[in-house]
């Protein structure tokens, strides 16, 4: 087995296995950390004529050796099946954000929570803890919230900022007015039993202009310096700490509400409620 086996090709040159190590430690990332990886992988460079999956073992393999036994590696599974009238079953139904988190929701070590819109798989030490949570997607006991509480480090792994759906608990925590919440009822199959269930939703008013904006927010927490950037081939791995995230998400919207806005929704009879 190769030690430091190459895994792209970029501009000429060789990306190996130790670049995405390197990368990571200047991140910040160490051993006992919670982190919570947003990925696209494309963007690194033209991988080599092996297996995908060959690839996708030893950048999961890098993550995990970043946060060490005693850390926690978290990837988003979701999918949006549920919310259709399909059946959602942890361990059928196929995430669809990507190659990554379908690979790796498929580990023998990974478990995936049971909730159906936004779903996760979880690696390490406290599998448990962030396995129980709540049916409010986005609440204080959902994955987000136990992120936020234990200080997790998102990751976007190759992914733009805007691909972060860290936001959307800001938002409800804050309670801005252009989002509500919504109840989705349908069927979950757990070990081959189906039973009625719902989960709650934080989705945005369809009829209200609401666009979303992340770049302003990027560049708030490039200014402040807190996030932390690793060029790697043609792409970029992205830190940083959720708590500061959500301090700093406070902050922007009290001195506007509509910050993660494109622009100024149309919300008449609606009434602001902070």
């Amino acid at each position: 087995m190769v030690k430091d086996p190459k895994l792209y090709e970029s501009n000429g040159k060789l990306i190996y296995r130790s670049d995405f190590v390197r990368a990571l430690k200047k991140l910040g990332i160490k051993k006992g950390d919670v982190v919570f990886v947003h990925s696209s992988l494309g963007v690194f460079g033209k991988p080599p004529s092996f297996e995908r999956s060959w690839i996708l073992e030893n950048l999961i393999d890098v993550l995990k050796e970043s946060v060490g036994k005693e850390g926690t590696l978290i990837v988003p599974t979701f999918s949006y099946s549920f919310c259709k009238g399909e059946v959602y079953d942890k361990d059928k139904t196929l995430s669809t954000i990507g190659i990554l988190p379908e690979f790796f929701r498929n580990l023998p070590d990974v478990v995936r929570t049971n909730h159906p819109i936004f779903s996760v798989g979880i690696w390490g030490k406290n599998k448990d803890y962030y396995l129980d949570i709540s049916k409010d997607s986005f609440g204080k006991n959902s994955i987000f919230g136990k992120l936020h509480k234990n200080n997790a480090k998102l990751i976007l792994f190759g992914a733009p900022f805007e691909s972060s759906t860290f936001n959307y608990y800001v938002e409800q925590s804050y309670g801005i007015p252009y989002r509500y919440m919504k109840t989705f009822k349908g069927k979950i199959r757990k070990k081959g039993i189906e039973y009625e269930d719902k989960c709650t939703y934080f989705v945005k008013y369809l009829n209200k202009n609401v666009v979303a904006d992340k770049k302003r927010f990027e560049n708030h927490l490039r200014k402040k310096g807190l996030i932390n950037d690793v060029k790697v081939g043609n792409g970029n791995i992205l830190m940083v700490e959720l708590k500061k995230w959500y301090e700093e998400g406070f902050k922007v919207l009290n001195k506007d509400i509509f910050f993660f806005l494109k622009e100024k929704p149309n919300l008449k009879n609606i009434k602001i409620i902070k």
